[in-house]
């Protein structure tokens, strides 16, 4: 049968529409835990000059005209949850001319929830004084913003506060689409009947491999709404060399550098479970046009991959199939993960629990271009104090190699266990690049003398190869074929 065409994204100018299907689930998870900071997006940034107050002001009012989501409230209508754009009124900016005192007054700041129903969906605070330049820090809810949404976001902060600074009333081009375009677009494109079909024929895919994991020993999953699970974070480093050899290695097979780290994570996640099939978390950026591609607003969807990591399996072939798998979930990131999860649940035929509680993400969006002599760093993220999953692993390209966050629930695992993950990660992942034609259950998790085991994880190692494969590296970032492995 012939696909009927799609209709085209185009300019509407509807003051209401409906939420996307991505936005919908933040807003049912809003809606069963008010005043949750599990969605809330803080973000801190350094100025490397003395921040004007006024020139902020304006600037932010300018980017908050430009981008409607970022003026829009929620709430219901007919019994269905629709956005309301608001019209494009002065930002608040509180100032303190004081350093923070210490990372509790900021933390207070990133965990102070958002009213959906009431707005704006964005919040400004800054400090002056500090002995290392001013901060900024600028929260956003998630239902109004996601990390390819960034760049464009922070380019037009910019380019608007040099042109307050100027003595003028900034003034930002009008974009050509608003979120509330794609939104309406999103439902029209997504008929019920085709969605459940879609959600059918994926969930065939899935069968027989679970999502509920515990990794080592844990107190069972505690009955709370997802915007209430107490998270803390793990935060590590993957050195530049390290980073560089996986992806050589990543080239050397045709992959992306994702496919390498991910396959790595799915080996350790096998080693802690003792499982061969399973399945993991990822976040795909879903911009399913190119006409929303530089567009601020909330896209990303979780989509579930399945693992297969077999320990007599060598790293590389694993890192072949985990391409062919990532290539196929592409044609699956447009399926709303809170109805994957729901078909999941009421399909007899699987286990209970989440369809998916382990993540693992790359984020990989490009960085704001700034110009060659920018007023403000980049931004970093703080934490909220809650988790979305059990485990989340998420690795990002830092200035010398990746860097690494371990986000886990509070309930069920602690810091020693965010960290030993992370080391056995690490360990591994040197080992990979090395040695690619080396089977998984002969990559060492850690640095450790012989018949020592590492605490509440399988052991699948005889003797320490870490040192060994460390000095392969060098081979590997000179130039070898790394796509032809090493010992097996």
């Amino acid at each position: 049968m012939a696909r009927l065409p799609s209709p085209p994204l185009t300019r509407r100018h509807a003051a209401t529409a409906p939420l996307s299907r991505a936005q919908e689930r933040l807003w049912f998870i809003d809606a069963a835990a008010p005043g949750s900071a599990a969605y809330n997006v803080p973000l801190l940034t350094r100025w490397y000059e003395p921040l004007d107050p006024r020139a902020l002001a304006s600037a932010l009012a300018a980017v908050v005209e430009r981008h409607e989501i970022l003026r829009t409230t929620y709430g219901l209508r007919d019994g269905r949850p629709v956005q309301h754009v608001g019209a494009p009124n002065p930002e608040p900016l509180e100032v303190t001319a004081r350093p923070p005192e210490g990372d509790e007054e900021l933390a207070r700041h990133a965990r102070a929830p958002f009213d959906l129903a009431a707005g704006p969906p964005l919040r400004c605070a800054v400090w002056q004084g500090g002995p290392d330049g001013d901060l900024m820090l600028l929260v956003v809810h998630h239902i109004a913003v996601d990390g390819w949404s960034l760049g464009a976001l922070y380019e037009d902060l910019a380019a608007a506060y040099g042109q307050a600074l100027g003595g003028g009333v900034p003034r930002l081009p009008e974009l050509p689409l608003q979120y509330t375009d794609f939104a309406e677009w999103d439902r029209e494109v997504s008929a019920p009947s085709a969605m459940a079909e879609r959600i059918g024929a994926r969930l065939a895919q899935l069968r027989g491999a679970s999502g509920d994991l515990a990794l080592g020993s844990c107190p069972p999953r505690p009955q709370v709404p997802e915007g209430d699970r107490r998270g803390a974070q793990h935060l590590f480093t993957v050195p530049g060399e390290l980073s560089t050899a996986a992806e050589e290695l990543a080239a050397g097979l045709r992959a992306t550098p994702f496919v390498v780290l991910f396959a790595a994570f799915q080996a350790v996640v096998q080693r802690w479970t003792g499982r061969e099939e399973f399945l993991l978390g990822t976040v795909a950026a879903n911009r399913a046009h190119p006409a929303v591609e530089g567009l601020i607003g909330f896209f990303v969807n979780t989509v579930p991959l399945v693992c297969r990591p077999e320990p007599g399996r060598p790293f590389a072939r694993l890192c072949t199939e985990v391409r062919g798998e990532a290539f196929r979930s592409l044609s699956h990131q447009r399926l709303p993960y809170e109805q994957l999860a729901a078909a999941a649940g009421a399909d007899r035929l699987r286990e209970p629990g989440p369809l998916v509680s382990v993540g693992f993400v790359l984020q990989n969006a490009p960085a704001p271009r700034l110009g060659d002599r920018p007023r403000f760093g980049p931004p970093r993220l703080l934490p909220t104090g809650t988790t979305k999953l059990d485990v989340t692993f998420t690795l990002e390209y830092g200035d010398d190699g990746l860097l690494g966050t371990v986000e886990y629930d509070l309930d069920r695992y602690g810091e020693a266990t965010a960290r030993q993950l992370a080391g056995n990660f690490t360990t591994l992942l040197a080992a990979a690049v090395a040695a690619p034609g080396t089977a998984l259950r002969a990559l060492p998790l850690t640095e450790r003398t012989a018949g020592r085991r590492p605490v509440t994880v399988l052991d699948g190692g005889r003797r320490d190869l870490a040192a060994h494969y460390r000095q392969r590296i060098g081979a590997v970032t000179g130039g070898r074929d790394v796509s032809r492995g090493g010992e097996a």
